[in-house]
This record gives C-alpha cells, sequence and structure tokens, in this order.
C-alpha cells in the first residue's frame, strides 16, 4: 500500500474539517462528503467554500494509509451545502503497479486550499509586482521568471490557461495573483473562479507594461508577445488577461478542470458527460 501513502496524513488526522495555516486567500480545509449524487457528483458541508474552488478527495484505507483517489471542483452551493464535480486521480500512476479503480464515496474526505498560500503574480510593470508583494508578505510567492521560462521553453506567445495549470501543478501553487485592469484578482489555479478581488494595484501606463507579464526574462518574450482575439491581433497586456478570463481564448477544455473552467464561464449544463450544448 505504498503507492497511497504520500499525502496530508498529518492534517486529516484532525477530524471533520480543519483550518492548518493562515492565508489570506482562503485557509485550508478538510470537509467530509455526505451525500452521494450519481456517479458524477458529490456533496459535502459548504463552510466558506465558493463556487469553481479546487481539491482532491483522499480515502482512507487503514488509520496510516490514505490516497488520493479523485480531483474535485465546487460547481454549485444552495442550503449550506457544497456540489463538487470530480473525476479519477490518475497523478501517482505508476507503470511498475496496477492503476486503482476507486471512486469517490460517502465519508471520503475533500482537501481545499492545500496550496493557498503558495501564489504566481501575473503584473504588467515591475512597480505593480512590487506593490502587490508588499500587501501580502505571508504569502509564498513563485518568481514569474520560472513561468516566462517555461513559455519560452514550450514555444508559447501567450499563457494559455493550460499553461498556468501546468505550471502550478510543477511548483505546488494554489493561487494565481493576476493584476487585470483597475483590480487585482486571486484566482483558483486550477478553474480560474475568482476567490479574491482587491484595488491595490492601480494601472500601469502603456510605456510600462510588460508582455506578457512583469519578469526579469521578460525582454526574450517582449517581442514576439501577440495574439489574435476575434481575428485581431492582440499585444496589450490588459486585453489580453481581461479576454483570458472572459473565455474568449482557445484553451484545451478537454482535461477536468479545462471543462469546470468553461462550465464556470458558459454554464453549460452536461459538460462534464462531454455532451456540450452548442
Amino acid at each position: 500500500m505504498n503507492f497511497f501513502n504520500k499525502f496530508f496524513k498529518a492534517g486529516l488526522c484532525l477530524g471533520l474539517f480543519s483550518y492548518l495555516f493562515a492565508s489570506p486567500f482562503g485557509n485550508k480545509l478538510i470537509v467530509p462528503i455526505t451525500e452521494m449524487d450519481s456517479q458524477d457528483y458529490a456533496y459535502v458541508p459548504a463552510f466558506d467554500l465558493r463556487v469553481g474552488e479546487s481539491g482532491d478527495i483522499v480515502r482512507w484505507f487503514n488509520n496510516e494509509h490514505s490516497g488520493i483517489i479523485a480531483k474535485a471542483a465546487v460547481i454549485e452551493i444552495q442550503d449550506n451545502k457544497a456540489k463538487i464535480a470530480f473525476e479519477p486521480y490518475v497523478g501517482l500512476e505508476q507503470k511498475a503497479f496496477p492503476t486503482p479503480t476507486l471512486t469517490p464515496q460517502k465519508n471520503d474526505e475533500v482537501i481545499f486550499r492545500a496550496f493557498n498560500d503558495r501564489a504566481l503574480l501575473i503584473a504588467p510593470s515591475q512597480e505593480i509586482y512590487q506593490k502587490v508583494l508588499e500587501a501580502y508578505p505571508d504569502v509564498t510567492w513563485t518568481h514569474p521568471d520560472l513561468f516566462a521560462a517555461y513559455l519560452v521553453g514550450v514555444n508559447h506567445l501567450a499563457p494559455v490557461k493550460s499553461d498556468f495549470r501546468n505550471i502550478c501543478a510543477q511548483y505546488a501553487i494554489g493561487i494565481i495573483y493576476m493584476v487585470n485592469l483597475n483590480e487585482g484578482q486571486a484566482l483558483d489555479c486550477q478553474t480560474f473562479a475568482v476567490m479574491k478581488k482587491d484595488y491595490i494595484s492601480g494601472r500601469a501606463a502603456i510605456e510600462d507594461r510588460m508582455r506578457p507579464f512583469f519578469s526579469r526574462i521578460g525582454k526574450i518574450n517582449q517581442d514576439w508577445f501577440s495574439y489574435l482575439i476575434g481575428g485581431i491581433s492582440v499585444d496589450d497586456y490588459y486585453l489580453y488577461y481581461d479576454a483570458l478570463l472572459k473565455g474568449e481564448i482557445e484553451d484545451d477544455e478537454a482535461t477536468f478542470f479545462g471543462r469546470v473552467s468553461k462550465y464556470l464561464t458558459k454554464q453549460v449544463e452536461d459538460i462534464f458527460k462531454g455532451e456540450v450544448k452548442q
């Protein structure tokens, strides 16, 4: 059973729910599945959860061994219950072992906000970047240089949502803090749902805006950052990220969190079953 004995054992022992660290973007929360709704949905106590929050479903096999069996996202909150969609988790898949075929069930535990104290900051200028850092000193910030280097490595002219999901998975990041127009938005790193907004950043002057975002290697990306939106070439920081968050930029929606993101922006009711309404 060593295959399963990997994540969150200490936190899960604390009971039905737990606030284990302080984060301005939401404290870690552990809740039980209280009810199943077919093979695609389940319910957990809502507490302070928001629609769009992502998490992991964990099964305890005995007092010492547990494993992540599915990934989940909140798609509806009503009557103090949060409805979650889920999909089997394959992040620990190993060729030397058979792949478990476990599905969530009542009393499994769901962990939300496990990495919400770790964030990636996307800002248009160094001045605004520094202003946000100073406003959130308790957050562990992953430097955008790493993301800029990733984009160069995969030959992407501009980051799409799947790029953010990949970098978040690589560096255990829970939040993307994106400076957009006149506000800052703390976004769930997998679903892009807004967890918090603030207005501490202001707007960068045109001549100060870096593309695709502030980084110390930004000059490498500056000259080749461009994107077509509605057939029109866009090279402005604010226009690009505004379109990205509105779902106007094409991306791979085949993944679970891609489908959740599309559901949240377009409210496609049966998207989790692959029957996307046109």
